[in-house]
């Protein structure tokens, strides 16, 4: 199982290369145990961390308790590189990444590598003082649809700090909680979607 960190854990800071995958994780699904398979690999990061969200900055209105969504992260990530943390909750604000990069970033002595989604370019002037969030951080995206216009976007708005972004040569991951969610919802298979080990929990709670 991954290691827990939190409000009552200690971590040493003395690793370099330092990952940070954020997300509601409502559910975790097999594609970000792929993501987090390729940036731990890619990148050749020391930690992963894995930071469920605690309040996102928009709430979706199915968004499963954290605590349940904590449990089941450390269920499904195990490698020994993975940290599967509860800074968001333990900070109990609104989770900005920003915040989460900084605190990372200050706890290791480093500059993280934040991972996150393609579809992320299409609104990222939307993300909380987002040209600062690009300066304190390895920038990387992993692909979702292959969608030139997203890039576009994100070239028109971003300007030099574009070509910072790292894109990630990892396979395109399709999957998505949203159509987890979806498939329970409508009384279909959700076999190889998720963990097996949280399978049953995940369809118990979506499905109410």
């Amino acid at each position: 199982m991954a290691t827990q960190c939190g409000s009552d854990s200690t971590v040493l800071s003395t690793k370099s290369r330092i990952g940070i995958f954020g997300g509601s994780f409502n559910p975790p699904h097999t594609g970000h145990l792929i993501i987090s398979q390729y940036a731990l690999e890619i990148l050749n990061l020391d930690l992963l961390y894995i930071v469920p969200t605690y309040i996102p900055p928009h709430k979706p209105n199915d968004l499963a308790p954290f605590d349940l969504r904590f449990e089941w992260c450390k269920i499904v990530f195990t490698s020994p590189r993975v940290i599967v943390s509860d800074y968001e909750k333990t900070r109990q604000d609104r989770s900005y990444s920003l915040y989460t990069v900084l605190h990372f970033s200050q706890l290791h002595k480093t500059k993280p590598y934040f991972i996150t989604g393609e579809d992320s370019l299409s609104y990222i002037e939307n993300w909380y003082r987002y040209e600062e969030l690009l300066k304190n951080c390895h920038f990387v995206v992993y692909p979702r649809y292959c969608n030139k216009p997203f890039q576009e976007h994100a070239k028109d708005i971003l300007k030099a700090l574009y070509d910072e972004i790292i894109f990630l040569d990892a396979p395109l991951i399709q999957v998505s909680s949203s159509e987890v969610r979806k498939r329970i919802k409508e009384k279909r298979s959700i076999k190889g979607m998720v963990h097996p080990q949280i399978e049953e929990q995940v369809i118990e709670y979506y499905s109410l």
